[in-house]
């Protein structure tokens, strides 16, 4: 009886969140006044419908479906739900979501967590299919992409790789010879800490009485690198005239981790694309050196970064400078918000990382790789209809139905956001990006740029000399890439 009833919760759940999705507007119609004689006349509402709906039918016939949740830190990125309902915004999102589809596909979706990756090698190499799926960091899965051990989900039944529930932009920059092994999803909501991102503390910027709407200039596609520099422009002080730069002591314009995520936050951010993949398909462009947007962007930006440096914990640089209001801007995860941010007292609000200029296309979210939430499928579901019908089925679902929880998710106890925070955590989750070499780090080009943001180093030259193992790097993975016969 318990399980029927959540199930109910679940079908009210989802005509919930269609109900608020199709509030009247300039798309799916409006509530009309009034007419002179009394009589109020309503135009429909336009219902939005189920991504579902367009996949069809299908009788699983009792299938199990495991989860594997290899999670290193299952307190934080929360990818599974428990055995009811606890009032939790991610546990009842994921429940219901497992119900609803188990009662529509008949079909059981069950789970296992543990944090040893190597359990992919075994059962992949034993032939069992134990678990139909992975989620664990996209770093600790790269190797096993290589090594065959992943299934081709550019190949599997019913998967729509390139399509927005999953990662376009993923499916884009880690797809060749046609094969993917490796994307996110909403199926993970651990997923929505992970996009690198920009915090503004709302106190300092209106004490400094900045006279444009910052949240207004994000959303009309006018954050832009000049608009930060502006913003920051001779704020750093060194408070104790000690010639440091410490979280402890000294106030920034912009703070960031002295890290290689705080280089391509700020490269892919402005358009940069850290590799390629050529226009057949079969191979990757990586050159740096040769690109001309790439040196102007990084020559026109280093003087921003400061080699801000800390002693004690890394977090620091979020517990004590971002939260004593000694930064107006702090780089990080949107993870800070719900990890370390939730008990500061200045608001504060989440941008992305800035454009180049007002003529580039989109933002871009670098995504990073360490977070356990990534999807993959083991290479022994390859080619299986039913597996690929039900993947397909929690991709879609996850993003229309669990992807409302993320502001809850990202804010936490925090109720006093600005209501466009909600387009901004759009913009950011749509538009996450990361590359081959921003993931594989070719050369170790990623290391040699944080050497130049951070260390005034040489770029070109740097560059020049790291192109040969870049080179041969790249001819290994391409090689290693082919997908399994």
């Amino acid at each position: 009886m318990k399980r029927i009833a959540y199930f109910l919760m679940a079908v009210l759940t989802v005509a919930s969140v269609v109900s608020c999705a199709d509030q009247p507007s300039a798309d799916n119609g409006k509530v009309t006044e009034a007419p002179d004689n009394g009589q109020a006349t309503t135009e429909a509402v336009t219902e939005e419908p189920s991504l579902l709906d367009s996949l069809g039918e299908k009788d699983l016939g009792g299938m199990v479906y495991t989860i594997f949740d290899c999670n290193q830190h299952p307190d934080l990125q929360i990818n599974i739900p428990g055995e009811e309902m606890t009032g939790d915004v991610v546990n009842d999102a994921l429940l219901t979501r497992d119900l609803y589809l188990e009662e529509t596909y008949n079909c059981e979706i069950e789970y296992y967590q543990e944090d040893d990756v190597n359990k992919l090698k075994t059962m992949v190499s034993a032939g069992d299919d134990e678990w139909q799926m992975i989620i664990h960091p996209l770093a600790g899965l790269t190797s096993h992409a290589t090594g065959g051990y992943l299934a081709n989900m550019c190949d599997m039944p019913y998967l729509e790789m390139d399509k927005s529930w999953w990662n376009p932009l993923m499916y884009e920059n880690l797809r060749l010879h046609d094969a993917m092994y490796i994307t996110s999803s909403d199926i993970a909501p651990g997923i929505y800490q992970m996009p690198t991102c920009l915090f503004l503390n709302l106190k300092l910027y209106t004490d400094y009485d900045y006279d444009f709407d910052i949240f207004q200039s994000v959303i009309d596609g006018k954050w832009t690198m000049d608009q930060l520099r502006l913003m920051i422009k001779d704020m750093d002080v060194d408070m104790n005239a000690d010639n440091k730069w410490t979280v402890y002591d000294d106030f920034f314009g912009f703070a960031m981790h002295n890290s290689t995520e705080a280089v391509l936050t700020t490269m892919i951010g402005c358009g940069i694309n850290m590799s390629r993949i050529t226009e057949d398909g079969t191979n990757i462009v990586c050159n740096l050196a040769s690109d001309s947007h790439a040196i102007e962007v990084v020559e026109s930006i280093v003087d921003m970064y400061q080699n801000i440096t800390y002693t004690t914990d890394i977090n620091d640089y979020s517990n004590i400078l971002f939260q004593g209001d000694r930064a107006l801007f702090f780089m990080h995860k949107l993870e800070s918000a719900a990890v370390h941010l939730r008990d500061m007292e200045s608001d504060y609000l989440i941008l992305p990382s800035p454009k180049w200029d007002e003529k580039q296309e989109s933002y871009y979210s670098f995504v990073s790789p360490h977070g356990s939430c990534f999807v993959a499928l083991p290479q022994t579901v390859s080619g299986n209809e039913n597996y690929g019908f039900l993947t397909e089925a929690l991709a879609r679902y996850s993003n229309q139905y669990v992807r409302p929880i993320a502001y809850d998710l990202v804010y936490k106890e925090k109720d006093s956001r600005d209501p466009r925070s909600v387009d901004v955590l759009n913009i950011l989750l749509d538009c996450l990006y990361i590359d081959f070499q921003s993931l594989y780090n070719f050369g170790t080009v990623n290391d040699i740029l944080q050497t130049v943001f951070f260390q005034d180093k040489p770029l070109v030259s740097n560059l020049e000399k790291r192109q040969n193992a870049v080179d041969k790097a790249i001819v290994k993975l391409v090689e290693n890439w082919m997908p399994v016969e």
